[in-house]
């Protein structure tokens, strides 16, 4: 009979865990206190606007290849089309555009002559781009862990145009987060293993269908079909412990005893457990996760009466709304084209209304795109999601706090985009940490 690992939590890093533990030869039994798994990459019916959203834009990297992995063991990375060249549209008004489209020569060229180019029209020095790429061969990775995006780039010889065209749509679609808060270190390490290592690994992955038809649907079937189990409505209240490890884990509805337990909750809902559940072995986790901050993160859909005469994704400069996103399969049905503008690290908009996001949002389509939602392309119908907590602060200062996989107590492990994986903190990484999970318990097994 294979050992039971029960993993608390059904997002993106659970059901990595889970399809993980499977390959191990262990029995994942998943917890989620929802009706639903996927967590962020979930897709729910929307009763107001009578469509399936996603809970949010998501695009993947070429480089993402724990994510690639595991899309295609539960049969669905089809379901997600990627470009042959990595290509943005950078909007910053009706005269002020520039189509993006990597070059066939090596890296990191393939991504700088596009720019070297065009450097006159975008303002943007020989030299910058010369700095950016010999600096960055000498850079101490421990200074690099203290800095800021911002800084980072001063001491790169980046100035604001190609900030603004280049750098700073990066940081808010890779960290969300503002140049100024984020963490040099990640926003380097994910730039050249997405875009500057290798011209194959530059190109961005667009959903063909929704987030639940590709995560979390064809995961849930992958993990019942091997024997695994997934229990939805379940919130874990209280851990039982038992000399050096936990012996059962009390839900709302059932209690569990398995021999291995993961969790992969982010540090606000652990630490809820914890308080509620004292464990003197981690009482530095107690300590520690009330330090986590986080980033929102502003969905806004729009259904308008017919298509934007635009190449995707754009990209729009010097705004509060960042990327604009065709909906996967935008058919024309009942005459409705739909798209997805998101604003990463909204904080300054987080708290107001619909009616306000709307009218901002109107404002700067007309502005930069000259597309009116009254006339040119009549809003139909809208729906705005927001994300309090949607990421960590992904900032210099979060280095020092993001911890191992391992914890004290012998069958206790963490999984989440939160803790230290080398990577952001975005669907990629949370993947990984439910490998480096299993591949602890397996550590532990031999």
């Amino acid at each position: 009979m294979r050992e039971e690992v029960l993993i608390i939590g059904g997002g993106v890093a659970g059901l990595s865990a889970a399809i993980q533990a499977i390959e191990a030869g262990l029995c994942p039994v998943i917890l989620e206190k929802n009706r639903f798994v996927g967590g962020r990459v979930r897709s729910f019916w929307s009763k107001d606007i009578l469509e399936t959203l996603d809970n949010g834009q998501h695009v993947l990297s070429a480089a993402y290849n724990e994510t690639i992995k595991l899309l295609t063991k539960v049969n669905s990375i089809y379901k997600i089309s990627f470009q042959k060249n990595l290509e943005i549209s950078f909007v910053e008004n009706p005269l002020k555009r520039y189509h993006f489209r990597s070059s066939p020569l090596p890296a990191p060229f393939h991504f700088f002559s596009p720019l070297i180019f065009h450097k006159k029209s975008l303002k943007i020095n020989f030299s910058e781009i010369i700095n950016f790429i010999w600096k960055n061969l000498w850079l101490n990775e421990k200074v690099l862990r203290k800095m800021t995006i911002a800084e980072w780039l001063k001491g790169c010889g980046q100035s604001q145009n190609i900030q603004n065209l280049i750098w700073k749509p990066m940081c808010f679609s890779i960290l969300n987060a503002t140049i100024e808060e984020g963490s040099a270190y990640l926003m380097k390490n994910a730039i050249f293993q997405s875009f500057l290592r290798s011209k194959k690994k530059a190109p961005l992955g667009f959903p063909d269908d929704r987030l639940g038809k590709i995560f979390g649907d064809p995961a849930s079937k992958h993990i019942l079909q091997a024997g695994g189990q997934i229990h939805p409505l379940n919130t874990v209240k209280k851990f039982i412990e038992e000399k050096n490890s936990i012996k059962s884990v009390i839900t709302d509805k059932n209690v569990f005893t398995p021999k291995w337990i993961i969790s992969t909750v982010p540090p606000f809902a652990l630490h809820d457990i914890l308080l509620k559940n004292p464990l003197s072995k981690l009482n530095y986790l107690v300590d520690i996760l009330p330090k986590f901050n986080y980033n929102p993160i502003i969905s806004i859909n729009i259904f308008v009466n017919k298509p934007l005469n635009e190449v995707f994704p754009i990209s729009i400069i010097s705004s509060p709304l960042q990327w604009i996103f065709p909906h996967p399969n935008n058919s024309h049905q009942n005459k409705a084209y739909g798209y997805t503008i998101v604003m990463s690290a909204a904080h300054e908009w987080i708290n107001k209304s619909k009616e306000e996001l709307l009218d901002m949002a109107r404002m700067e389509l007309k502005r930069v795109l000259q597309v009116d939602l009254n006339v040119s392309h009549r809003l139909i119908k809208y729906k705005i999601i927001k994300e309090k907590r949607a990421t960590i602060a992904q900032t210099p200062e979060v280095l020092n706090l993001q911890i191992s996989t391992i914890t004290p107590l012998e069958n206790l492990f963490l999984a989440g985009d939160w803790i230290y994986t080398g990577l952001p903190a975005t669907i990629e990484g949370a993947i990984r940490s439910g490998r480096l999970a299993i591949r602890a318990i397996q550590k532990s097994r031999s």
